[in-house]
């Protein structure tokens, strides 16, 4: 049975936080269920290591492991899915080898989106909408644009790119199906707590706490 599709995805960044399982384990606790492991910088070997380490920790909690681009070290660690960079494999490609697991795509445009999801993709995600760290040389597409994007796809789309609790209810209000972010939980005090927030802010439209 394919795995559910994420509303709230925790992407991982090794350069934010010094113990990434900890914290991604305190993020489980809170409510996350599903996870992307995505450190573009890190060599196969290690990446695997920790991709096995997430694996355990992500199977503990009932929840779900992506890896970002790498389908031989999803396949070899037994992930959930993969996330294909705009230029990766193709999705027609990725889903031959991933059938009964989720395929999803980062998109930029419109057009992207659709030819992804035509090609099998279970979901996209379209960034970024607010200014990010990550990218900061990218300008964010806002509110109204991401809006008008989502409303033209024809498939499950992710918002991604500075989402946090002060403005997690503004990138639900587009329409997109979850969200995806990396600081709003691992660049926290309280990542267990912060998970536990966004989700109450998705879920049930809570104003944002003081």
């Amino acid at each position: 049975m394919k795995p559910p599709l994420p509303r709230l995805l925790l992407i991982t960044d090794s350069t934010v936080c010094t113990d990434l399982p900890g914290v991604v384990a305190a993020a489980l606790a809170g409510g996350v269920r599903h996870v992307l492991l995505r450190e573009k910088g890190m060599a196969a070997g290690p990446l695997t290591l920790l991709a096995r380490t997430l694996r355990a920790l992500t199977a503990a909690w009932g929840a779900h492991l992506l890896i970002h681009d790498r389908v031989d070290v999803a396949l070899a660690v037994g992930a959930d899915g993969v996330q294909l960079p705009e230029n990766g494999l193709a999705t027609v490609e990725a889903r031959r080898l991933w059938a009964h697991g989720l395929v999803g795509r980062s998109c930029h445009t419109v057009a992207g989106a659709c030819q992804a999801l035509q090609a099998g993709a279970d979901f996209v995600t379209l960034s970024p909408l607010f200014a990010t760290p990550s990218h900061p040389e990218t300008p964010p597409l806002g509110l109204a644009r991401l809006a008008a994007m989502r409303a033209s796809i024809p498939g499950p789309v992710l918002a991604l790119g500075g989402i946090r609790r002060d403005n997690i209810a503004e990138a639900m209000s587009t329409g997109v199906d979850g969200i995806a972010l990396i600081r709003g939980i691992l660049d926290t005090r309280d990542p267990c707590l912060a998970a536990r927030t966004l989700l109450a802010l998705m879920d049930e439209g809570l104003p944002v706490p003081g």
